[in-house]
């Protein structure tokens, strides 16, 4: 028996008619008298005494329906709570990453995992790449864009692309003019220290970004002048997006039009690995197959 077979004897029981029921319930009469006379014969026993063209419940009858009505309401109640855990994302692919992966993850790789039709849909969010790689290995994340300083045995790593320090400076500063291309350089190298004079986007040291401005600063014995205190990157990057200074980071994976990175001079010491981290245990889920996929293709990764 399932959920339609108890909603069709209840509501027969409802309406005292069969006729009324099948108006009611939208479909034949001939086919909800098939319906009783399959589950009597299943049961073995009558539901219903026919009086004419009335339905009134047998004692089994009467035991069926008060049974199928709780058996309906923890159906809906079944129902109703798988509905609320979707709205709160508990069917979703659980992505985190670095908040300075914003753009990348919004304008990269959500489409090109989303083209995929049919792929689950996404719950993403924001950390440091220690809580990331923490809520990975608890199994509260599906998959994260990490740094990574060492290997847990639990997890599966995917090495996307080495990551340094960058400077990230409007697309109209002055600085770009006299910067210099070096060999080994991804970008242009900053040609002095001038741009320590110019207003500075300071962000925690909590953050790796942060922590890495710092030792930067402690080892070149010069600090900037700093104008801004944030807490985390995007706030960083969105500053300097909207004019208010430069700042330091770790180098993210996509680059706004409106800003534009730089190297700094013997920045190189403290470049670190972005891996994709996921959980063993989910290595056969196939959207999340489809998000790797993703990934690997926008970071240009040959396995």
């Amino acid at each position: 028996m399932n959920i339609k077979d108890y909603s069709y004897i209840v509501e027969i029981a409802d309406q005292a008619s069969l006729t009324a029921a099948a108006e009611r319930l939208r479909i034949t009469q001939g086919a909800l008298s098939k319906y009783v006379r399959r589950i009597e014969s299943e049961l073995g026993s009558p539901l219903f005494y026919r009086h004419g063209k009335r339905f009134t419940l047998t004692p089994i009858g009467k035991l069926y329906v008060d049974r199928g009505r709780e058996i309906i309401r923890q159906d809906q109640l079944v129902a109703d709570g798988i509905q609320k855990l979707k709205a709160n994302g508990a069917d979703a692919i659980r992505l985190g990453y670095g908040m300075g992966f914003a753009d990348f993850i919004l304008d990269r790789l959500l489409p090109a995992y989303f083209a995929n039709p049919g792929v689950r849909p996404v719950s993403v969010r924001e950390s440091s790449s220690a809580e990331l790689i923490r809520d990975t290995e608890n199994c509260d994340l599906d998959v994260c864009l990490a740094y990574v300083d060492s290997f847990r045995s639990g997890l599966t790593y995917v090495p996307l692309s080495p990551a340094r320090p960058v400077l990230v400076v409007p697309d109209d500063s002055e600085l770009l003019d006299t910067a210099e291309l070096k060999s080994g350089y991804p970008y242009p190298v900053v040609a002095d220290d001038r741009w320590l004079d110019e207003p500075f986007i300071r962000i925690a040291t909590l953050t790796r970004s942060g922590a890495t401005a710092q030792a930067y600063f402690d080892r070149i014995g010069k600090h900037p002048v700093n104008r801004l205190y944030v807490n985390d990157v995007r706030s960083a990057l969105g500053a300097v997006y909207r004019g208010l200074g430069n700042t330091i980071v770790m180098e993210p994976p996509y680059l706004r039009n409106s800003v534009a990175y730089l190297c700094l001079p013997e920045g190189t010491r403290e470049e670190q690995q972005m891996c994709m981290v996921t959980s063993k245990d989910l290595d056969q889920d196939e959207s999340l197959i489809h998000m790797q996929k993703a990934v690997r293709l926008l970071y240009g990764y040959i396995s």
